[in-house]
């Protein structure tokens, strides 16, 4: 292994390794070991939801199954300071080392890769000196900042002797480029410890508000709980010494939402997950889409949420889309529950898409030279769905898609004035093409 190899671990839920460790120690989260087949799920087979059938999906490359080439965990758009490609469509990164990238209009596959390498720099002595080593990176998010400067947050993961954890690192490129860098070294930590393991701490990305340029990751929020904060940082490698802000978390009041269980309804576990939170600004509003469950099981689903303000007000998140769930299928009836954007976890509730597409996460809203709005995620092919010893999908065989979508936010509404009922009106998947 050279110096800027290492192998990807196939997740897409970073904490992962973290919470096996403590279920061993702890014996209390048995069911992140493995009790897919025993989640309140419904097959593929169990047919679609209302309306969901009408959804397009549409593959943003060709998979070669053989091959192993295609596939593409975690895909992020990377924000530049102007469109690189006449179509207007964003690069994207991830966790699988490589920039996807597509020249001509957006259409089925015809996103193409090019290699990314990352280099750890100091880190290499500096994890071994603090008595660990890093195992992988995952989660190279990319962006350019107002400057025209290139950044990237990337998460590492750790092990030393008795667990492994995760840390946020920047980096900058290295050497020569032209375009979109996909040569890069680490340079400093923005968050974690190289020697004292924390919780969680990943999928750091960055986005500039009012002038303030922040970084938004992934952290645990509460018992059993992971969030999405945004730390503001003087500099893309220095973090102000200000608190995290939490943007978005597991609900606790009036019950929370069952769909939230990261193991499924009938797991004992009882670890909630909102993370991969991606936000775009449309129409003055701040749409965050995020990823809620757990990424190798049918409950991996994509959430939406909205906010009048980068920051929402203290003490609050920003507001997911609710449905009431009059029949219980998420085992309170007439109780309001979330409305994904995408799910493949329950056949009775809106958008349904496990026939086309199977644990549909890490959502983001993309736009084209026209303006049009589109969802890009990733998920698995329901004829292409391997599992493990565990019955957990296999993540390296998730694939990027895109939908289209419809947004209709009416003239002078907020969100704060707009019930989370009605907010479902505002954003939608598009039907019936």
């Amino acid at each position: 292994m050279t110096n800027n190899e290492f192998t990807l671990k196939p997740s897409g839920r970073l904490r992962a390794n973290f919470l096996l460790i403590a279920a061993i120690i702890f014996a209390s989260s048995l069911a992140l070991l493995g009790c897919g087949s025993s989640s309140s799920t419904t097959s593929p087979s169990g047919g679609t939801g209302p309306s969901s059938s009408q959804i397009s999906i549409q593959p943003m490359t060709n998979v070669n199954v053989s091959a192993g080439t295609g596939y593409f965990q975690d895909p992020y758009p990377i924000h530049t300071t102007s469109s690189s490609t006449s179509s207007g469509l964003p690069t994207f990164s991830g966790t699988t080392q490589q920039l996807l990238s597509c020249s001509g209009s957006l259409q089925p596959a015809c996103f193409t890769s090019t290699r990314i390498t990352l280099d750890p720099g100091p880190f290499t002595t500096k994890t071994q000196a603090a008595g660990s080593s890093i195992n992988n990176f995952e989660g190279l998010n990319i962006y350019q900042d107002s400057s025209g400067a290139w950044q990237m947050a990337v998460t590492a993961h750790l092990t030393n002797s008795s667990t492994s954890w995760n840390v946020i690192l920047h980096a900058q490129p290295k050497g020569a480029f032209s375009g979109i860098p996909t040569s890069w070294i680490a340079d400093a930590l923005l968050v974690g410890s190289l020697s004292t393991p924390d919780t969680d701490d990943y999928d750091g990305k960055y986005f500039e508000d009012s002038g303030t340029l922040y970084l938004t990751y992934n952290k645990n929020v509460g018992k059993d709980q992971d969030g999405v904060v945004a730390q503001a940082m003087v500099s893309a490698s220095v973090p102000a010494m200000s608190s995290p802000v939490p943007l978005l978390g597991p609900e606790t009041s009036d019950g929370g939402y069952n769909s939230e269980y990261a193991d499924g309804l009938n797991s004992s576990s009882s670890v909630k997950l909102i993370e991969t939170g991606n936000i775009t600004k449309i129409q003055g509003k701040y749409v965050m889409t995020y990823s809620d469950g757990t990424y190798n099981r049918p409950d991996y689903k994509a959430g939406i949420a909205w906010s009048d303000t980068f920051l929402p007000q203290s003490g609050t998140y920003y507001q997911r889309v609710q449905k009431i769930d009059t029949a219980g299928v998420w085992g309170q009836p007439n109780h309001a529950e979330v409305q994904y954007l995408l799910q493949s976890q329950i056949a009775q509730w809106p958008n349904y898409v496990a026939s086309q597409v199977l644990a549909p996460g890490v959502p983001a809203i993309i736009t084209d030279a026209n303006g049009d709005y589109y969802l890009s995620f990733a998920g698995y092919d329901p004829s292409d769905a391997p599992t493990d010893s565990s019955g957990l999908y296999q993540g390296t065989h998730r694939r990027p898609y895109y939908i289209k979508l419809q947004v209709q936010i009416p003239s002078g509404a907020t969100v704060s004035d707009t019930s989370p009922q009605d907010l479902v009106n505002w954003l939608q998947p598009v039907t019936g093409s």
